[in-house]
């Protein structure tokens, strides 16, 4: 059954209280100077100098071999080149140390700069297989995470755990006057209300629109249409609710039809003439009950049935009264939040008529009191 809320005056001469609205319907080898010495096998103390088996036949020319000699003894590079640069001297081939430079084979030690087998170690770039890595690419299953691009979890195939609470029941409505909330004397600090472009926070001592019967008054602020939040697989909003003060905020489970098991945060910022345990929810093109702001808000403008709105005026048709809610208030200079909030009735809420529910009561997250400002 859709409910409506009584007006603002009545609700301050009777419970003294200001306002209310209208309801509806997440290397080197070792060296070869040892062989040298060997060297001595010719010429028994010549060994001494070393040298002068370098020098070959010259044994006659003493020291001035020994002056060649050294420069054989140069050839103690060849040295480097390994033992057998010694055995060039056995021959008594002084150019045979040359034999010794042929430890150029040594140098030929560029078999270590061959290492261009490491280098060749293009098995590490051919390290392709980890670019290869297309098994990370392919996690396209990740990506795939049609889950969240699905949206699936926001059309409930994901629920959260269920809740233990009290039983309740849903209408909704959008009668774009000042919350009750919205006066001091109910709530310290109220809840926003907007001039007439829905975006602009007034005083909290501006009448309600309802009561000034036109746009000079404070109505409805766009953004307390209801919206889902993927990170906590909830949906967040506000109603009119009698059995709490203002700013309380409860945690509804759904129990009826399409929508069984979501969930979804509400706070409360407004009171009306509904039943007990029911929870009147904020919804653009959900209605404007009894007292309708609207008409001055939005003068002229068709927002479907007084109780019911959209879905109501379309028999039931939830597509039909998407399709009129965005060419409604796509018109308006700030729409936007309002068509999102028609989006989020046809999508996420499925267009539920009027659910059951199960609630309890929980501490109010941030995203409802930034929004709210209670």
């Amino acid at each position: 059954m859709q409910s409506s809320h009584i007006s603002s005056l009545f609700i301050l001469a009777t419970l003294g209280v200001m306002g209310c609205s209208g309801s509806g319907a997440t290397d080197s080898p070792s060296q070869g100077g040892s062989a040298q010495v060997g060297g001595g096998e010719t010429s028994g103390g010549a060994t001494a100098t070393g040298g002068s088996l370098s020098g070959g036949g010259s044994l006659a020319n003493g020291g001035s071999v020994t002056t060649t000699g050294g420069r054989s003894s140069t050839g103690g590079n060849v040295q480097t080149g390994g033992s057998r640069a010694t055995g060039g001297s056995r021959n008594g081939t002084p150019t045979g140390g040359a034999y010794g430079t042929g430890g150029n084979v040594q140098t030929g030690g560029a078999h270590p700069t061959g290492g261009a087998v490491p280098t060749g170690g293009t098995k590490a770039t051919g390290g392709a297989a980890p670019t290869g890595g297309a098994n990370a690419t392919g996690g396209m299953v990740p990506t795939g995470g049609a889950k969240a691009t699905g949206g699936a979890t926001s059309n409930g195939s994901t629920l959260n755990p269920p809740i233990t609470g009290t039983n309740g029941t849903t209408t909704r409505y959008w009668d774009c006057a000042k919350p009750s909330c919205g006066w001091t004397a109910n709530a310290n600090p109220p809840a926003y209300s907007c001039d007439s472009n829905g975006m602009t926070h007034v005083g909290v001592n501006t009448q309600s629109g309802w009561d000034t019967k036109n746009k000079n008054g404070a109505f409805e602020c766009y953004n307390f249409a209801p919206w889902y939040d993927a990170g906590t697989n909830l949906s967040y909003g506000f109603v009119a609710f009698n059995g709490a003060n203002c700013g309380t905020c409860f945690e509804l489970q759904f129990t009826g039809g399409s929508i069984s098991g979501k969930q979804m945060i509400v706070q409360v910022v407004n009171v009306g003439n509904i039943s007990a345990n029911q929870f009147d929810v904020l919804i653009p093109g959900g209605g404007v009950g009894i007292n309708n702001a609207c008409q001055y808000q939005w003068p002229g403008l068709n927002i479907g049935s007084q109780n019911g709105g959209f879905l109501t005026a379309a028999n039931g048709n939830g597509s039909s009264a998407q399709t009129a809610c965005h060419s409604a208030f796509t018109s308006l200079t700030n729409g936007a939040q309002l068509v999102a909030g028609c989006d989020w009735f046809a999508g996420w809420f499925a267009s539920a008529n009027n659910p059951n529910v199960i609630y309890k009561q929980v501490t109010c997250p941030s995203q409802l009191k930034q929004v709210s400002g209670m």
